[in-house]
């Protein structure tokens, strides 16, 4: 029988949500549209997809087993609106970029060229932790650290890595910074909560502190910024945030061990239209000309910061877009 995609996409939402509040928000329907569009698909399909519960709705085996192919027929719904829209001429053009929200400043110079070159086109940034799922068409590029993509739908570059090290306070004496890990246990130390806190470096960084107990918690890079400055913390940080902060300096030159992959990433699907494909294909080549943005100058002392800054980068020619082949 026919199953209307209406009443597939309802269902994707409440397998990702788990209620049916948070399903009509994704949807922008109401709460009552979600349940009756289940029971129909259910009724339909003579299946028990949700097993309904105080927590919430918990997806049946059956439903699992579903998931992958509602996955590809949202893929396919995604990929017929793209084409409809090009074939149409549509003149309202965007591009949705997600990144990582300490690399604002790194994309400055990128979207200042591609602005000049694509006048008409509109870059809807994200700059967040939050990872968004580009193959079910939330973003069109995202550059995020440590986890490659892993699947058909996706085109994924890897960029140059991005350093990290300790940071104190700048007006902190140079005899009063720590050297190593093993200086650290007269110093107030800020670690992060959550996802930040699995980085390979926040895990040294708390065994190293495991003895003294002197930490305090933060939430995110500008909170742990904060309170090396206000408490004369000391800190672990990306060279994209510390080292653009005259308040802050390099405790010792940023250990290779804890570098953070950087991956580009784009919908394959998104990256057919040329204004998408350039955008991704400038990113590339910015970073491949520039790796020290990521990678830093390997050097401590107040003058840590690097001297030449992505807004004094030379711009690149525009690439060529015409190949739409986009294998990585």
């Amino acid at each position: 029988m026919n199953y209307r995609w209406d009443d597939v996409a309802v269902f994707l939402a409440l397998l990702r949500e788990r209620t049916t509040g948070r399903a009509a928000a994704c949807l922008g329907c109401s709460q009552p549209t979600v349940v009756r569009r289940i029971a129909a698909l259910e009724a339909a399909s003579g299946l028990t997809l949700f097993d309904r519960s105080a927590a919430g709705f918990i997806p049946t085996e059956a439903a699992m087993q579903l998931a992958a192919v509602a996955e590809r027929m949202e893929r396919a719904a995604q990929d017929l609106d793209g084409e409809i829209s090009d074939l149409r001429g549509d003149t309202a053009q965007a591009v949705r970029l997600t990144l990582l929200d300490h690399f604002e400043r790194l994309f400055v110079p990128i979207l200042c060229a591609y602005r000049d070159h694509w006048p008409d086109v509109r870059v809807d940034m994200f700059a967040s932790d939050r990872i968004y799922d580009l193959a079910r068409g939330e973003a069109d590029i995202a550059v995020r650290g440590r986890l490659n993509a892993e699947d058909d739908a996706l085109v994924s570059r890897r960029l140059p890595d991005c350093a990290w090290t300790l940071y104190a306070p700048a007006d902190m004496p140079d005899d009063r910074r720590p050297s190593g890990w093993h200086d650290l246990d007269s110093h107030i130390v800020a670690l992060p909560d959550q996802i930040l806190s699995r980085l390979p470096i926040f895990l040294r960084l708390a065994e190293a502190t495991a003895r003294s107990g002197r930490t305090m918690r933060c939430n995110n890079y500008n909170s742990l910024r904060s309170t090396v400055i206000t408490a004369r913390a000391i800190t672990a940080l990306p060279l994209t945030v510390g080292d653009h902060d005259p308040l802050l300096v390099r405790c010792f030159a940023p250990p290779p061990e804890f570098d953070v992959p950087i991956y580009l990433i784009g919908r394959r699907a998104s990256l057919r239209r040329p204004f998408v494909r350039d955008l991704f294909e400038r990113i590339d080549a910015y970073f491949a000309e520039h790796p020290e943005f990521l990678t830093g100058h390997r050097r401590t002392g107040p003058s840590a910061s690097s001297t030449a800054g992505p807004a004094a980068a030379t711009q690149r020619a525009s690439v060529d877009t015409s190949n739409p082949d986009c294998s990585a």
